[in-house]
């Protein structure tokens, strides 16, 4: 997605969007290290000149904060919650959570705070237990259900779904998707429609020679 960028289907419910303009993952679910048996991955900032650092992230749905971690491991890790249902790749309408981490200054932690589509909800950074310039982050479908530690002891969001089931890729460019299956919404829009406005000026007009005749 984009800056400022705000989809809603034709059922008046919002669709949910990648929330960069680029999609650039450097580390996969699963693998190594705090991705290890988890559905967390790693994006990195970009642009069509390459990397950026402290790369804006936008709120892929209106969504609110529902869990705040001020933390060295935690990496100011925000998790927000959709204010209403959205509709997901995988085809359900549902309430989508999704997590951000390593944000030095992130723009929105405190609960109940709400940001709406297309705005500036977080960025990329280099806080806490990282390396390199990038946000950690995962989705979940439905009501924030807090973390679970999984087999390999590492945490990623109890509702869990995968990234590419989660969020659309409008408007967004793939670099490097690892292959997943990211899909696009070509779902009915409403159309955009303009009133039209009452030509005042030539009804004055025609009363003015009424009264005049």
């Amino acid at each position: 997605m984009v800056a400022g960028e705000r989809l809603v289907a034709a059922d008046g419910y919002e669709v949910a969007l990648f929330p960069l303009e680029y999609l650039v993952m450097s580390q996969d679910e699963g693998g190594d290290y705090s991705h290890s048996g988890t559905y967390n991955i790693d994006l990195l900032g970009w642009n069509s000149s390459g990397r950026v650092y402290q790369c804006p992230v936008y709120a892929p749905c209106t969504m609110k904060v529902v869990a705040y971690w001020d933390s060295y491991d935690g990496g100011h890790q925000v998790t927000f919650e959709s204010v209403n249902k959205v509709h997901l790749p995988n085809g359900q309408l549902d309430y989508l959570t999704i997590a951000f981490g390593h944000d030095s200054n992130p723009p929105y932690t405190s609960i109940g705070s709400v940001v709406n589509q297309g705005d500036l909800c977080y960025h990329t950074g280099t806080y806490g237990n990282v390396t390199g310039d990038h946000t950690h982050t995962c989705c979940g479908q439905g009501h924030y259900q807090g973390y679970t530690q999984r087999a390999t002891g590492n945490y990623d969001l109890t509702n869990r779904i995968h990234y590419w089931e989660a969020v659309y890729v409008n408007d967004t460019t793939i670099i490097q998707g690892y292959s997943h299956n990211w899909i696009e919404y070509t779902g009915p829009i409403p159309p955009t429609t303009e009133k039209k406005r009452f030509p005042w000026v030539l009804y004055a007009r025609k009363l003015r020679r009424r009264y005049l005749t």
